[in-house]
């Protein structure tokens, strides 16, 4: 090991230890996490975090984070965040470690340039000092390793040493491989039907055993017309875009409400929903996935001079018993569920069309029928197949819209100037009433990926809320945001203008002056005000649908 002679014996046979500790662990959280205690312990540090690389927005996240504001941090700054750690500016001391590849030791950031300030601020708590040491696998920087605020044995404040480089060092590139491997690893098991944002670890055990019965709500969604858009596409990278669009919302309209995409198979995909409550999340889910595929064909039109408007999506739901486990030989298997329900789930997805978006059995019926506004049925539906004798009838509903649902994920449109306020004064009281808020990273300049960006944003969330100021006036990146949300009908009567100071909406938008919206400069909790708001409004949106009943 380089510079192993500043190590005792008993360091090195810790980080020996440690390593065997690492290549053991397989779950990535619970590796970056095992990681920083690690890096924490071995140089006295109260504070550190590990920022893993996000190349899709070209970023650093916090995967793990410790400290007094480390809750805090994975909130606002982790995987599922808006915001990114900047890679590509100067003030950003992980960033230069990453970039550099070499590991930078700050021992006074308070006033450094290098250092930067927006955690910090948000956070309301200062570094001292950083020690950032970039993570390298191949040569290739995968993230970065941070401890803070090095403590003496009397508690004061205390310069890292070279001994604490050298340790930090042998162990970044110990958790460089154990990272990398474990994020390979979880790939895999996507590939292999567990990918979820939480639930599947039950589900890892059962790989390797026999298929057990379970009760599972099943989704199938397909999108109509793939034929005829790979004729009427002369570019193939085209093609290719419009397809990764499509799986990329589905995957995330699946993960968003608790089940587990299976696999896709074509231009269609299977996921599973476990829970109790399996029958709502599948069909809230297939509502979600109607109103963002609405808008990526828009968008794909917007962007192409063939019209794709033939393109369309049909989904088929169904709850009942199903084998659920690995199929196929000890070296190639498959985790999957198998059975009449599959079937079944599978044969409504192929006879929704024509209209006829989003078909559910029975079962899925009784489970979710006080959320539906609208529906047909029951109708009879007959699952056979040609030429074979044994043919069932089972009773179907075609659901037309659901009751209005409390708004998932609001995109706050703000300048980064304002960040205090909406941070302190919208986002928390929102998140603290179960809602997720969504808003562009401030860092990436006008160009080629400038309105994509935007419109990804958008596409993950319900509802647009516009933090009309001085500085959002001034803001071409909040003026792009306003504009892309007025296109979009999707946010017809859900884009909401709130006043932070005199400045008037009309003043970001002619389109935004028009809207109504809320002055919450005076209030003393601005957050409850718009999310009482949001909820009025949803009721009207429900309430202009009519009144449920079934129509034939």
């Amino acid at each position: 090991m380089r510079g192993s002679d500043e190590l005792s014996k008993e360091e090195l046979i810790s980080l020996l230890e440690t390593a065997g500790d690492l290549a053991s662990q397989a779950d990535p959280e619970q590796l970056v996490g095992a990681i920083l205690e690690k890096a924490c312990g071995m140089t006295n540090s109260p504070d550190g975090a590990v920022l893993l690389h996000d190349a899709e927005r070209s970023g650093l996240y916090f995967a793990a984070a410790r400290g007094t504001k480390a809750g805090e941090l994975l909130e606002k700054w982790g995987a599922r965040s808006s915001q990114r750690i900047p890679i590509s500016s100067e003030s950003s001391k992980a960033g230069q470690a990453f970039r550099s590849g070499q590991i930078d030791c700050s021992l006074d950031v308070a006033d450094d340039a290098g250092h930067f300030k927006g955690v910090d601020e948000q956070t309301g708590k200062r570094s001292n000092s950083i020690v950032s040491v970039p993570l390298l696998f191949s040569g290739k920087s995968i993230g970065v390793l941070q401890v803070l605020n090095k403590q003496s044995p009397n508690g004061g404040f205390a310069d890292y040493t070279t001994r604490d480089l050298v340790v930090l060092s042998h162990l970044a590139g110990l958790a460089a491989t154990a990272i990398t491997n474990a994020l390979r690893l979880a790939k895999m098991k996507a590939h292999m039907g567990l990918y979820a944002q939480a639930g599947a670890q039950d589900l890892e055990e059962r790989l390797d055993r026999p298929a057990q019965s379970e009760t599972l709500t099943l989704l199938f969604a397909d999108m109509r017309g793939f034929t005829q858009l790979c004729q009427s596409q002369a570019d193939p990278k085209r093609t290719q875009k419009i397809m990764n669009d499509l799986f990329t919302m589905l995957a995330d309209r699946v993960l968003s409400r608790g089940g587990i995409v299976n696999k896709f198979v074509g231009d269609s995909v299977f996921a599973l929903f476990m829970s109790g409550a399996g029958p709502i999340q599948a069909v809230r889910c297939a509502f979600d996935m109607l109103e963002r595929f609405d808008s990526l064909r828009r968008l794909w039109n917007e962007d192409s001079s063939v019209d794709v408007g033939f393109l369309n999506l049909g989904i088929g739901i169904a709850t009942g018993p199903v084998a659920l486990g690995s199929f196929g030989s000890a070296a190639v298997r498959d985790f999957t569920a198998i059975g009449v329900t599959v079937n079944l789930a599978s044969a409504f997805e192929s006879a929704a069309r024509d209209g006829r978006r989003v078909l559910v059995d029975n079962d899925t019926w009784v489970a979710v029928r006080d959320i539906v506004q609208e529906y047909e049925g029951p109708t009879p539906f007959r699952l056979g197949k040609s030429g074979q004798s044994v043919v069932i009838d089972y009773n179907h509903y075609h659901l037309k819209c659901l009751k209005p649902d409390r708004p998932m994920r609001i995109f706050v449109s703000h300048n980064s100037q304002d960040v205090d306020f909406v941070e302190r004064r919208i986002r928390q009281p929102l998140i603290e009433r179960g809602i997720e808020t969504w808003y562009s990273p401030a860092d990436i300049p006008p160009g080629e990926k400038y309105v994509q960006a935007i419109e990804a944003g958008l596409l993950k969330c319900d509802w647009v809320l516009v933090a009309v100021s001085q500085n959002s006036a001034k803001s071409d990146w909040v003026k792009a945001e306003c504009r892309a949300a007025i296109r979009d009908p999707r946010f017809h009567r859900r884009i909401l203008p709130f006043q932070v100071d005199d400045t008037l909406p009309s003043q970001i938008g002619p389109e935004i002056g028009e809207l109504e919206s809320l002055d919450v400069r005076r209030m003393d909790d601005p957050g409850e005000a718009l999310y009482q708001f949001l909820l009025k409004r949803g009721r009207e949106l429900g309430a202009n649908r009519g009144t449920p009943q079934p129509s034939r």
